[in-house]
């Protein structure tokens, strides 16, 4: 009986905000990881590029964002029927509708079909210059072919990942303010917000 009335059972809340707030702080160890690593490059760095380690790292943790803002947005807008209701309560409890940035389909499905979207790009055959992993300012269009499997172009906070392009700053914020009202969800009881 996790729902009683369309709403989680009360005692039953401290579950939902502990299964989400793994995703919430998992997601943000990454942010914090990129922001420091920002932090500390030399000032020359985007010019020279950066080291093959330094961009896989960051390359990583963007995905990880991604990965974790998925799995927050199945709670919010669960894909199965039965569970409906269970997104509604926890929509109105931290304040979220359609225009929040985790409720794109385009987010989720980068992760979770990324298996079927790779043997889809791939099929096409690649042609041109193939960058596995890049870090730096957007590449302008020089007619080349080229293929950026996963990119972050840091001129415009954009993560792409095969075809699909994220803008990370709507994102990451969104992901920052429903991990602090979890925390403060967690500290006070285990019990959420109310609308």
């Amino acid at each position: 009986m996790a729902m009683v009335d369309g709403r989680i059972w009360p005692p039953y809340e401290a579950f939902y905000i502990n299964g989400m707030l793994f995703n919430a702080q998992s997601a943000f160890r990454s942010i914090a990881r990129i922001s420091h690593a920002f932090e500390t490059l030399p000032e020359a760095a985007m010019e020279e590029g950066l080291d093959r380690v330094l961009t896989h790292n960051i390359l990583n943790d963007l995905q990880n964002i991604i990965v974790h803002g998925a799995a927050l947005s199945r709670y919010f807008w669960p894909v199965r029927k039965g569970h409906a209701e269970r997104g509604v309560h926890l929509r109105e409890s931290l304040n979220i509708d359609e225009s929040n940035p985790l409720f794109s389909r385009d987010l989720r499905n980068a992760i979770e079909h990324f298996d079927e979207r790779l043997d889809r790009y791939l099929s096409d055959g690649i042609v041109g210059i193939v960058i596995p992993e890049y870090v730096g300012p957007k590449p302008s269009d020089d007619g080349v072919p080229g293929h950026l499997f996963r990119a972050f172009f840091t001129d415009v906070g954009i993560f792409r990942l095969l075809d699909s392009d994220h803008e990370m700053d709507p994102i990451v914020a969104e992901i920052i303010r429903i991990k602090e009202l979890l925390e403060t969800a967690d500290e006070n009881g285990g019990r959420l917000p109310t609308a």
